[in-house]
């Protein structure tokens, strides 16, 4: 049933997510994804690239990182991308743009051998008006330098055009973005709603624009209508807002387990002749601080989640939509709900989807480590790109806070007596400063890992205009999260993140015991709000102390998705009940049920749950199922049994707990499993991995620290490996095959026997 709901759901998202935006029979958008030509230097001038012949350049796909190809796999620097692209005749007249979702890092883009224009920042998007450079009706070179030598944190800094490129065309006046900020006021059971629109007009003369602002329910029927004048100067860009309340009982709150999103759908009229259309999705639902909880929708709530790296050693970080949507569905089935997920702005596609299944996330932009060079007072880079993030991002429900940046701290003193320098504690207070000035709706925040240290105080601890303190440890964490709210008490602590160790690479690794017995220590704590692991995936690295296989194995699941002994243990740590029992006799299946105790972590109203029990007979097979609603449950409750009846003689029974969102979050087994002892393969090599993605097949292998050599025989049939291949790349290797023919292969080290064959058919 389980994996029946996430096909439908896809589905249904996959239609719902393209509607995002609507345009009148003007406006019209041309992808530019796909194939372009790729030049990697350091040392070619930028004349010397804008006179090349792009033909004899190799390719890469759009969007892609070239790190993800054996021959860039290790290159840092500069990229070159060109692609000829044809503007049609009819856009004349129009304002035409090209847009880029991503480009790591630093990029430069030229038009016909004009330069558009320059950006700096990896994850958010930027666009340049090509009106009067274009060539229309016959083809125009554009040609984009990406520059991945900037370089925070332990993630991988993969390189290249990441998200997509589109070419679109509008008429001089268009709605650049609406942001819509809907509150729940609960005491006076009303709802208060903003829309603030940014509108430029490209033409010559002034317009007197009519806006018409509607909203659409859960079913996509017409809920409210608001309209708005205004008038705009030529050459200008401009702002306004309407402000207004509805009645609470009215309107669907959106929260984790009940992601209700409504549309709101404005369209911009000159002389009742339209000019543009918007839509976009948004959800009620309001996320505060009261004093040292946590609070959804006026309910208290202490919630766990995970740390995601946006990596893979197959798409990097340009991630499908179909791999981001299974992460998040794990990450939900795990008992997710709230976490810090990244140490920079997501991608569209993951907010959408977190919009629709419930998770609740803070964004923050990669301002990393100590000594981070861009945490200085009132930066113009950070501004931006929180301006940016923001700008893009104000109406995902899902978005809940925004992070100035992550374990920010003095480079030049030892780890005990590191705290922020008087730059950087100005540098955390003016980016605040700067959030409010964006987005007053939001909670604001920052990971610190000098909160703790004994010279950290509210002099040099910028914790007065967060809303709640974040703190990262790996190791000592009560002791750390005492220490923290005792020097400043009064306010909320979420481990943004938590960890030991790391976990492993291999499937039967496991979660530091030291780790989960002091988790379970944090339920006596008050104002800890809750934790997230780093992290829910292995990812690439090239960071400290990584393996020699270039994957950072701190996740439940490896680089390649492969769950982990710890994806269990874990789950049952984040459950939304304490605990689940089944017994099973010759007439009946008994489950009980305890709920979390209220000052537990998690600790949450579960509301529109339901218990599935399966029957299984003797040969393993599910005989039936049964599934009831179950009562609302509230943290504290006593303990709940249901019975279901034993028709079939089922020597076996499982019961799952699924969520509003039809996700089994836990399971209990009659007669429990016994576990099986995996087998100890460290003699030979192993393949971990295996797809066919465009026209290569990606290889996913072990990699132990002495291994420097790896050959790989391949071929059609898997009794006559006939091809064979070497390389030095740990990890990930791509094979050409272009034949729509089986493919089989095995791989060994020069310390390691040969693997298993492993095949696709």
């Amino acid at each position: 049933m389980k994996h029946l709901f996430y096909l439908i759901f896809l589905v249904s998202l996959s239609i719902s997510c393209n509607n995002e935006k609507i345009q009148p029979d003007n406006n019209e958008q041309i992808s530019l994804n796909g194939t372009w030509q790729f030049l990697a230097s350091n040392s070619v001038s930028e004349k010397e690239i804008l006179n090349s012949n792009y033909k004899s350049w190799n390719t890469l796909e759009v969007p892609g990182n070239w790190d993800t190809q054996n021959d860039y796999t290790h290159y840092v620097g500069k990229g070159y991308y060109q692609k000829n692209i044809s503007v049609p005749e009819n856009w004349k007249g129009r304002q035409v743009r090209v847009k880029f979702d991503a480009v790591y890092e630093t990029s430069k883009v030229w038009l016909n051998g004009k330069l558009l224009g320059t950006h700096k920042g990896g994850y958010t998007p930027f666009e340049f008006n090509i009106t009067n450079q274009v060539n229309y009706g016959s083809e125009n070179s554009i040609v984009v330098m990406a520059d991945n030598t900037f370089k925070r944190g332990a993630w991988w800094a993969w390189g290249g055009i990441s998200r997509n490129v589109s070419l679109f065309t509008n008429e001089d006046v268009r709605l650049v973005w609406q942001h819509i900020s809907a509150i729940p006021n609960f005491e006076k059971g009303i709802v208060d709603f903003k829309i603030e629109y940014k509108i430029e007009n490209n033409g010559d003369t002034e317009s007197e624009l009519a806006l018409v602002s509607t909203i659409e329910n859960n079913n996509g029927e017409n809920w409210l209508t608001k309209k708005h004048s205004i008038k705009i100067a030529g050459k200008n860009i401009t702002k306004t807002e309407i402000t207004f309340s509805e009645e609470l009982k009215n309107v669907d709150l959106w929260h984790f387990d009940r992601p209700n999103l409504y549309n709101l759908k404005t369209e911009i009229l000159d002389n009742n002749q339209l000019k543009d259309i918007v839509l976009d999705k948004f959800g009620i639902r309001k996320l505060e601080v009261k004093g040292e909880q946590l609070v959804l929708n006026n309910e208290p709530i202490r919630v766990n989640g995970f740390n995601r790296v946006h990596d893979h050693r197959l798409f990097g970080n340009s991630e499908p939509d179909e791999l981001i949507q299974q992460d998040i569905l794990d990450i939900k089935s795990l008992g997710g709900n709230f976490s810090r997920i990244m140490h920079s702005p997501a991608s569209k596609s993951l907010l959408k989807f977190c919009d629709s299944i419930g998770y609740l996330l803070i964004e923050e932009i990669p301002v990393w480590g100590r000594g981070a060079p861009n945490a200085t007072a009132n930066n113009p880079i950070t501004k931006q790109w929180l301006s940016e993030m923001i700008e893009r991002d104000y109406n995902h429900a899902s978005v809940v806070g925004w992070s100035v940046g992550n374990e920010i701290g003095n480079l030049d003193c030892e780890w005990e007596d590191m705290t922020m320098t008087p730059d950087q504690f100005k540098y955390v207070n003016s980016m605040f400063d700067h959030v409010i000035s964006l987005d007053k709706t939001r909670l604001k925040t920052y990971a610190s890992f000098t909160a703790y240290l004994p010279k950290s105080d509210m002099l040099n601890e910028p914790v007065e205009k967060a809303d709640f303190i974040s703190i990262n440890t790996y190791g000592g964490h009560l002791k750390k999260v005492v220490e923290t709210h005792k020097k400043f008490p009064g306010k909320p602590i979420f481990f943004s993140e938590i960890g030991k160790g790391q976990i492993g690479s291999e499937s039967n690794d496991v979660l530091d015991e030291k780790l989960l017995d002091e988790m379970k220590l944090f339920n006596e704590l008050p104002y800890v709000i809750g934790t997230a692991l780093w992290t829910y995936n292995d990812y690439r690295s090239n960071y400290k102390n990584t393996p020699a296989s270039e994957n950072r194995a701190w996740g439940v699941v490896d680089v390649w998705r492969n769950k982990k002994a710890a994806f269990n243990q874990i789950r049952n740590v984040y459950a939304p009940i304490a605990k689940m029992q089944c017994e099973l006799t010759d007439s009946k299946a008994t489950v009980i049920i305890t709920p979390r105790n209220k000052v537990d972590i998690p600790s949450f109203v579960l509301k529109d749950y339901k218990l599935k029990c399966d029957f299984i007979n003797e040969k393993g097979a599910i005989t039936n199922s049964e599934e009831i609603k179950l009562p609302i449950i509230n943290p504290g409750d006593k303990n709940l049994a249901f019975e279901f009846k034993n028709d079939n003689g089922a020597v076996g029974v499982k019961a799952s707990l699924i969520s509003s969102m039809n996700i089994e979050l836990k399971a209990a087994e009659f007669p429990i499993k016994k576990t099986i002892k995996l087998v100890d393969e460290s003699a030979k090599a192993k393949i971990v991995f295996l797809k066919k993605y465009r026209e290569n097949v990606t290889v996913g292998y072990r990699v132990n620290d002495t291994d420097s050599l790896f050959t790989f025989k391949y071929g059609a049939n898997s009794k006559e490996l006939t091809k064979e291949i070497s390389t030095g790349l740990k990890g990930s290797f791509n094979i050409p095959w272009k034949s729509e023919k089986p493919f089989f292969i095995q791989v060994k080290s020069d310390k390691l026997d040969w693997s298993e064959i492993k095949g696709l058919k």
